[in-house]
């Protein structure tokens, strides 16, 4: 599975349809997977059919396959790894080995029970996110204030080469003159 890349976090202000007399799960649940940044844009992938799936499976304990993700979602399973890559950046679903028997089953399982729960898991991938940014926003703060802090003293002369072994020459001259033996003072 590709590493969690935080680019994948893109929120979309997706409203319930107004329209609508009677609104149905399947309806708040592609508000939910837009809102959330899981689909965004139109494509065959139907993740709010994955998002209702996933918490029925979730109920019964029982995690669900890529292959069987590919089916729910629509598209391949070579696909579907990239459309789950989304769900696992934000923390909302996750590979779990359950002990079933003498053996395991594998898959993917949703981090929480209900939406409130997985949305506190993007609330926490997203404030972590925050707080990281923060950060280097600090650190570019004090960069910045150091720049203004060098630019309004004096700037200091460089010295390179042949003008560090004058100014070493000039001060080893000035060492070995005594005191008061100077050309005025005789």
């Amino acid at each position: 599975m590709p590493k969690k890349k935080l680019s994948d976090m893109v929120f979309q202000r997706v409203n319930p349809p107004d329209e609508k007399e009677n609104i149905t799960p399947l309806d708040l649940a592609n508000v939910l997977i837009r809102r959330i940044g899981v689909k965004r844009k139109e494509s065959r992938a139907d993740h709010a059919m994955l998002l209702l799936e996933m918490l029925k499976f979730k109920k019964e304990g029982i995690p669900i396959t890529i292959e069987k993700i590919a089916q729910i979602l629509g598209v391949s399973q070579s696909q579907s790894y990239e459309e789950i890559r989304k769900w696992r950046t934000l923390g909302i679903i996750e590979f779990v080995k359950i002990p079933v028997g003498e053996g395991f089953a594998k898959g993917y399982m949703l981090a929480g029970p209900t939406a409130n729960r997985l949305l506190d898991r993007v609330e926490i991938s997203f404030k972590s996110f925050v707080r990281r940014t923060r950060r280097i926003a600090k650190d570019f703060d004090d960069l910045i204030g150091l720049e203004a802090v060098r630019q309004s003293k004096e700037p200091v002369k460089q010295l390179e080469g042949q003008q560090i072994d004058d100014v070493k020459e000039d001060l080893e001259e000035n060492k070995e003159e005594p005191a008061g033996n100077d050309e005025r003072g005789q």
